[in-house]
This record gives C-alpha cells, structure tokens and sequence, in this order.
C-alpha cells in the first residue's frame, strides 16, 4: 500500500529536519489510509464490535533525514497475521530513497475488560484478502 505526503514545517527542527519522532505519526497516517481502503473508502474503526485493536510495539531504523517540504512516500504492507496480532512493516522513502524502515504490532483487545483476545476470523481473513490484493488504492 502507498500513501504520500509532503513534510510539514511543524514536523521539524530547528535545522528543518524531520524529528525522529514524527516517523511514527507518518506510518499511523499510512496505517489509517489503509484501513479507510480496506473499509472501502469509510472512516476506519466506526463499525460496532466487541474488540477494539491497540499498538504493543513499534521500531524503527533510520537511514537518511527527511526536511521541510521534500514529497515522501510511505510503503507499507502487513508483514504477518496471528491469532490476536497482526503486524506491519513500512517504507519511509523519498524518491526512491530509503529513510526510514519499520515495523508495528498491534493487539486485539476486549473492548470492555481491556484484555487480549482473538482476532475474529472474518477480520482476520479481510485483513489477509485485502494485503493480498495490494490495497484498493493508495491514498
């Protein structure tokens, strides 16, 4: 899945260079691109369940630096699928060039104890479908 963006001012630092940090915000706006694609287009995480999905692990490694208003491209695709978590991994690059790798796993929780569970298999089976097809589009 791809989603492009341009490097906001506020995103850097005093040398206009992205803060390490925002690489993080960057592979969430990619993560919510690709759940709105794999919801068709919706808002994602409006339908009624009984799970809610949360984030237990997040790296990165960095290769080069990003600054103010050079267009990036996010590349990201879901990298594995167990019984409660489902894990991604991303492309942080910049015409080509690679800046940024990483990787986030997320669990599937009960949404009134706050407790792991299950992915629900129909969830699951959309979630591998939808990678498989390579994303409905790219935002």
């Amino acid at each position: 899945f791809r989603h492009d963006l341009r490097v906001r001012y506020v995103e850097t630092d005093a040398q206009a260079v992205v803060y390490h940090s925002n690489y993080l915000v960057y592979c969430d706006a990619a993560r919510v691109e690709w759940f709105r694609a794999l919801a068709g287009g919706g808002t994602p995480w409006r339908e009624e369940r009984d799970y809610d999905v949360v984030l237990v692990h997040a790296s990165l490694d960095f290769k080069s630096s990003a600054r103010f208003d050079e267009p990036l491209t996010i590349w990201m695709r879901l990298e594995h699928v167990g019984s409660s978590s489902f894990t991604f991994v991303y492309r942080i690059e910049r015409a080509g060039e690679l800046l940024c790798a990483a990787k986030t796993v997320h669990v599937a929780i009960n949404r009134q104890e706050r407790t792991k569970r299950p992915l629900p298999e129909p969830f699951k089976q959309r979630l591998v479908a939808f990678d498989a097809s390579g994303g409905s589009r790219s935002g």
